[in-house]
C-alpha cells in the first residue's frame, strides 16, 4: 500500500476546496434520504392508510382548532361573526364643528351635484359610495335607479390641484382643479366626461321615465370642459367656460321612417355671474346666506340636420348653433342651530334647443341641486323654457333624525302652457355605523292646461365612505 509521504511522516492530507464541498453535500443528501426520505410508495401507502382510518376525539379537535386559526388568517368568518363585525364598522362620519363651504360653480350644466354628501364627510374620508332610487307608485312609469362613486384626491403630485372622480350609473366624470392659478385670485378647472346612455338619458347618468327616444337609439359623447373661474371682492365670481363635446348615436329599435340624428360635435362656451354669499353646512346641508347664479351659453354643432319621426322633427339645418341661458336665486336661513328655511327660485330657456340640450326638470331627489319637482322622477319634463321655485324647512328631531318638508311650484312658458305643484316630506335616519338613510316621498299633480291625477314618488338613498 502507498502512503504519502506526508502523511507517513505524521503530517495532513490536504484536498482542494471544491472536493471538500463535493463530499459534504453527498453526506448532506444520503443523511436525508436515509431519516426523511424512505420509500416514496410506503410513505404514500401509509397516508392512504391514515385517511381510511378511524381518527380520535383528540386528533379531530386540533385538526378543527387548526383549520379554524387558517380561516382566520385568510378573513373567513362565520355569519355571527361577520353580522357582529358589520354592526361595529364605521360606515359614515359626519364632519364635526361647523366648517362651511361655498357653491362651486358646475362647469355641466344640469348635472347632478351629491358632493354634499363628501363634504359632510370627515377630513379621513376620501371615497364615497351613494346608492339611490325614485320609485313610482304608478305602474305606468318606470323606476330609477343607480350607483354612485366619488373619490377626491387634495394636491396631488404635490401641487395646488385637487382632483376629483365621479362614476354615476353610465356616466364617469373627472375633474382636475389648480386653485390660484394662473392668477391668484383665479383658479382653472377641466373636466373629462365619458357618458354612454339611451338619447333621453338623466343628467344623472341612468334611465328615468319612459320616453320614446329612451328607446330607439343610444347616445354617447366624450366631452372635454375648461372653466377659468375669477374670486372677487364681495362674492362676485364670474366665469368662463369652454365645452368641447363628441356625439355619437348607435340604432338600437329605429322605425323605418325614423331618421337618425347625425354623429357631431358640440363646441359651446359659456359666461358666468355669479354673487357667491351662500354657505352650506354638513350632510344635511344647513344653508344660510343669498346667492345669484346667472350663466349663458351659445353652442355650435359642426353639423346637423332634422331627426325624428316626419310627424315630429327635431331642429333642422338652419339649427346649427343654440343658446341656453338660466338665471336662479336662493337665500338660506338658519336658526336654532338646526332649523333651516331654503327658498330658490329660477328661470331657464333657450333657443333652437332640440331633445338633446333642451332644458330639463323634475325629481324627488333632495340633496342633489337638481332642478327638483317632488312627486316625480327626475328630468320627467323637457321644454323651451321653465320658471320654478323650491322650498323646504327643515329640522332636527333627535341627533340620528331629521325631518324636511318641500314645496315645488313649476311653470312651463314653452312650448305649451303648464303648471306643475309638488310637495313631499322626508327623513334623513342615522343606522348602524353612521350608515346615513334617506326617506322621501313625493306627490306631485299638474293643473293645466288639463288637471291631471296626483302621481307619487318614494326616493331612497344611503352612503358610505371611507
Amino acid at each position: 500500500m502507498n502512503i504519502p509521504k506526508k502523511m507517513a511522516e505524521g503530517g495532513t492530507l490536504s484536498l482542494p476546496p471544491k472536493k471538500i464541498l463535493a463530499i459534504a453535500f453527498l453526506v448532506v443528501v444520503f443523511l436525508i434520504a436515509v431519516i426523511g426520505g424512505g420509500n416514496p410508495q410506503r410513505h404514500r401507502a401509509s397516508k392512504e392508510k391514515d385517511a381510511y382510518r378511524v381518527k380520535t376525539t383528540d386528533e379531530l379537535l386540533r385538526e378543527i382548532t387548526r383549520r379554524k386559526s387558517k380561516k382566520g388568517r385568510f378573513g373567513l368568518r362565520s355569519p355571527d361573526q361577520l353580522l357582529r363585525g358589520l354592526m361595529k364598522r364605521q360606515w359614515y362620519k359626519q364632519r364635526s364643528g361647523t366648517v362651511y363651504t361655498k357653491y362651486e360653480i358646475i362647469a355641466l350644466s344640469d348635472e347632478a351635484d351629491l358632493s354634499s354628501i363628501q363634504i359632510g364627510a370627515e377630513e379621513e374620508i376620501h371615497t364615497i359610495i351613494v346608492l339611490l332610487g325614485e320609485i313610482p307608485t304608478e305602474d305606468r312609469r318606470s323606476a330609477v335607479f343607480a350607483p354612485v362613486f366619488m373619490t377626491d384626491k387634495e394636491n396631488i403630485f404635490g401641487t395646488r390641484t385637487d382632483f376629483s372622480l365621479s362614476w354615476v350609473g353610465y356616466k364617469v366624470t373627472m375633474k382636475f382643479k389648480q386653485r390660484k392659478f394662473p392668477w391668484r385670485n383665479t383658479s382653472l378647472q377641466e373636466t373629462l366626461v365619458g357618458s354612454f346612455l339611451y338619447a333621453s338619458g338623466t343628467n344623472l347618468g341612468f334611465i328615468g321615465g319612459r320616453f320614446q327616444e329612451e328607446t330607439r337609439f343610444f347616445t354617447n359623447y366624450v366631452s372635454e370642459i375648461l372653466t377659468l373661474k375669477w374670486h372677487l371682492p364681495l362674492g362676485i365670481a364670474p366665469a368662463f367656460s369652454l365645452d368641447s363635446r363628441q356625439y355619437f348615436f348607435v340604432e338600437r329599435d329605429v322605425p323605418d321612417d325614423f331618421v337618425m340624428p347625425l354623429n357631431h360635435v358640440n363646441i359651446f362656451p359659456r359666461f358666468d355671474l355669479n354673487l357667491e354669499r351662500l354657505r352650506e353646512r354638513g350632510l344635511d346641508q344647513l344653508t344660510e346666506g343669498a346667492e345669484i347664479r346667472s350663466w349663458v351659453g351659445y353652442g355650435v354643432r359642426n353639423r346637423w340636420e332634422r331627426w325624428g319621426k316626419p310627424d315630429a322633427y327635431q331642429t333642422g339645418e338652419e339649427a346649427k348653433s343654440f343658446v341656453i341661458y338660466s338665471i336662479a336665486a336662493t337665500v338660506g336661513f338658519l336658526f336654532c342651530d338646526t332649523h333651516n328655511i331654503v327658498i330658490r327660485g329660477k328661470y331657464k330657456g333657450g333657443v333652437d334647443n332640440d331633445f338633446l340640450t333642451r332644458p330639463r326638470f323634475g325629481g324627488t331627489i333632495d340633496n342633489a341641486k337638481l332642478d327638483v319637482v317632488h312627486g316625480f322622477t327626475v328630468d320627467s319634463f323637457r321644454v323651451n323654457q321653465f320658471g320654478l321655485i323650491n322650498a323646504r324647512y327643515g329640522f332636527t328631531i333627535v341627533p340620528w333624525l331629521r325631518l324636511t318638508l318641500y314645496f315645488d311650484y313649476a311653470h312651463i312658458f314653452s312650448p305649451t302652457t303648464e303648471d306643475i305643484f309638488g310637495s313631499g316630506y322626508g327623513v334623513r335616519i342615522s343606522t348602524i355605523g353612521g350608515l346615513p338613510v334617506w326617506i322621501t316621498h313625493g306627490i306631485g299633480k299638474r293643473y293645466q292646461p288639463d288637471e291631471g291625477p296626483y302621481e307619487q314618488v318614494v326616493m331612497l338613498m344611503t352612503a358610505a365612505g371611507w
